[in-house]
């Protein structure tokens, strides 16, 4: 690689041109933006989920029973007038661990 740059430097200037374009397409790297992830609200996430349960049940007592879910909760604690928005990977790790999870209540 070393000796290629080394001909660049020495060829003339419409050659080191000549030299850029071909080499352009295979210098560009094209960042790709990462999407945010969309969080659900309960509504959505109760449509979503495998076993149909109450808006109350799930926001209560899924969360409760299974700490591991916790970490896909935005605001489960913030208090009254604040919506809970719950990430689509929660209905990853719900399709996971369906026969662990006591759906009675």
């Amino acid at each position: 690689m070393s000796a290629l740059l080394e001909l660049i430097r020495e060829a003339p200037p419409e050659d080191r041109e000549a030299a850029a374009k071909l080499l352009r397409p295979y210098l560009v790297f094209e960042k790709k933006k990462q999407q945010p992830e969309r969080l659900l609200s309960v509504k959505e996430f109760q449509s979503r989920m495998p076993v149909k349960k109450r808006t109350d049940w799930i926001r209560n007592d899924m969360f409760i029973q299974n700490p591991e879910l916790k970490q896909f909760a935005f605001g489960l604690n913030a208090g009254k007038g604040h919506p809970l928005k719950i990430s689509p990977r929660a209905l990853t790790w719900i399709a996971k661990h369906q026969d662990d999870i006591d759906w009675r209540g």
